[in-house]
């Protein structure tokens, strides 16, 4: 199977056209893919009777000129049988245009249905957060979720494009039947068609300049109408500065696109004017001919019938090819997002076996990590060994790379250098989804689910979930095992107060709910404690600790796994087997709590700073 093309980065904001990240030509295969996958049956359907259906529509005018050809040489059997054929044809076409629409719908829902939850699947299985941390990916992500109904929309289009190019086809070949010079009517409407990809470009091109001024008015939209800002909103009495903010957000997302539309309705109307010329040109060159003998009086009839409909065709392919290209647009993030997807599981070796259990430990080996568009490294050529079996406490101040090196060992960041090891493995070589299996964590920067207790924890081991005796053992482990009782309806208790019967908990009570998530899988390889506890006071966060050591002490007998804690509280993290102590993004000091007092370093100054601040 071919690799999936390498994403494109779209056009910079500015540029004359906003280029699609996908090309349109791949993504309409992938579409007609889609809809194939969501019901092959509907989509021949759709495609067969919506052919049959410009045959029959691009055919009318042939019958009209064979009727009054007929009627003229007082032909009855050619009169007769031109009747019947533009009676079948009027009712034939009005018959698979109703099938047709009928069956496009049934299939644009069953497809809609398939491509979002396609698109859920993507983002959701994507093994990094590239996705949603990288600004070029986020701004893909973001249009195509406020854009979905185009999305949905991408396939009925193919079958409208389909439709229309079956009825120029047929009717530049009855041009031809009457004369071959008529083929230059529909010359008349290339501008319209040409140029409607740039007019639809100017959509899109409006989308790309929108789209930071639009995020920024969703964000002040955010403060001004939900629960989380809204006790600092009234305190501060910041609502009048952030309506004002509002508008004047959403005021240039409308000036950006009204500038473009009144753009591409002149080059519309200018391409009209150019294609009604010839529309009037042909009429006059086919009644000349009939008058001089070289036509018949049903092909001035059939030209004129043709003209129209070269008209119409124009317009609406115009319309169609324009509309086309905006849901393809659309549809091309998408394919974008799945480029991604594919990119972050390139490396990944189906073949290579996951440890059931670690015997070396973790290795990071010349380990840096930059971040999209940063101009220097969070983490900087790291070597460190993690032993099978060891607790590790990583502390270091604020912005010295410790959740970056968590993400990192989760398999949620790829290292821009160095590799990580798994008992000699390369990370990026194992399956992300089995890895994730063996690995657990807890962080400070949780989720809050709105599901039941039990839920909420449970879903740390999905197979688990239901037993409502492992969601309490994991609660326990995480000293929170007195929680439920304090609940209206224990484990059962709804969480999140807009839901009916549902309760909201302090934070320190969400922060036990998420480390007893991270408590849930009873073997795994890794362990991953990012400021868990930064909610709690140190007392309640030592006794955690020392639950925890004992758990350590479990898994290392059980699988040889290594816990990861990062603490900003060193009375906590004295307790660790190896310290390992981050200052920019580098390791300056590991050992153990007695080895890095003794040497006065940096792990020593903080220990003494924050040991001072309790005496």
């Amino acid at each position: 199977m071919p690799e999936p093309d390498e994403p494109d980065e779209p056009d910079r904001p500015g540029s004359d056209l906003a280029a699609p990240p996908a090309s349109r030509l791949r993504t309409a295969r992938v579409m007609v893919g889609l809809a194939w996958a969501a019901d092959p049956r509907r989509s021949v359907l759709a495609f067969g009777l919506f052919t049959l259906q410009a045959l029959v529509a691009a055919l009318f005018g042939w019958w009209l000129k064979l009727l009054l050809d007929g009627i003229t040489a007082h032909d009855v059997a050619r009169t007769v049988l031109a009747a019947l054929a533009l009676t079948g044809s009027v009712v034939g076409g009005a018959a698979l245009d109703y099938a047709g629409t009928r069956v496009r719908m049934a299939l644009n829902e069953r497809a809609h249905h398939l491509v979002e939850r396609r698109l859920a699947l993507t983002v959701a299985r994507t093994p990094t957060l590239e996705i949603h941390e990288t600004p070029a990916h986020l701004t893909q992500l973001e249009i195509l979720v406020d854009d979905s109904w185009e999305f949905g929309e991408a396939i009925p289009s193919l079958v409208n494009a389909t439709n229309a190019a079956v009825r120029v086809v047929a009717t530049a070949i009855l041009l031809v039947s009457v004369h071959p010079l008529l083929l230059a009517l529909p010359l008349f409407g290339l501008p319209m068609l040409l140029l409607s990809r740039y007019t639809s470009g100017l959509f899109n091109l409006g989308n790309e300049l929108a789209a930071e001024p639009a995020r920024r008015a969703n964000d002040l939209w955010e403060l001004a109408t939900t629960n989380g800002p809204a006790k600092e909103t009234r305190l501060f009495r910041l609502g009048d500065r952030i309506l004002a903010g509002f508008h004047a957000e959403h005021r240039q997302v409308q000036a950006i696109h009204r500038k473009l539309q009144v753009r591409g309705q002149l080059i519309g109307l200018g391409a009209q004017l150019a294609f009604l010329v010839g529309y009037f040109g042909s009429i006059v060159f086919v009644v000349d001919q009939a008058v001089r003998g070289h036509n018949s009086v049903g092909d001035v009839l059939l030209t004129a019938v043709l003209a129209g409909q070269v008209l119409g065709l124009v317009g609406n392919s115009a319309e169609i090819v324009q509309w086309t290209a905006r849901t393809l647009t659309a549809a091309s993030r998408f394919v974008y997002l799945e480029d991604v997807a594919h990119r972050a599981r390139r490396s990944v070796d189906e073949t290579v076996p996951l440890p059931t259990r670690l015997t070396s430990g973790i290795h990071l080996r010349g380990l840096s990590y930059r971040y999209p568009h940063r101009d220097d490294d969070v983490l900087h050529d790291l070597d460190l060994h993690l032993p099978a079996g060891s607790t590790v406490a990583v502390v270091g101040d604020n912005g010295a790379g410790k959740t970056t090196l968590v993400k990192l060992l989760a398999g949620l960041y790829v290292p821009t250098a160095g590799r990580i090891e798994v008992d000699g493995t390369d990370l990026l070589t194992l399956d992300p989804e089995r890895w994730r299996q063996r690995v657990s964590a807890a962080f400070q920067d949780h989720a809050r689910w709105d599901f039941s207790v039990r839920e909420t924890v449970g879903i740390g081991d999905l197979s688990a979930v239901e037993d409502e005796a492992a969601v309490a053992a994991a609660l326990d482990r995480a000293g929170a095992g007195d929680l439920p009782a304090t609940l209206p309806a224990g484990l059962a208790t709804q969480l999140g107060a807009q839901w009916p019967g549902g309760v909201d908990l302090s934070g320190g009570q969400w922060q036990k709910l998420a480390v007893g998530r991270g408590m849930m899988r009873q073997s795994p390889l890794l362990l991953l404690l990012d400021e868990p506890t930064a909610a709690l006071d140190a007392e309640t966060e030592h006794r955690l600790f020392e639950r925890w050591t004992v758990a350590a002490r479990e898994l290392r007998a059980a699988t040889g796994a290594v816990t990861v804690l990062v603490s900003h509280r060193f009375s906590t993290v004295r307790m660790a087997d190896l310290i390992v102590v981050l200052d920019r993004g580098e390791i300056v000091e590991s050992g153990t709590h007695t080895e890095l007092v003794s040497r006065g370093g940096l792990y020593a100054e903080l220990f003494e700073l924050q040991a001072a601040s309790y005496r």
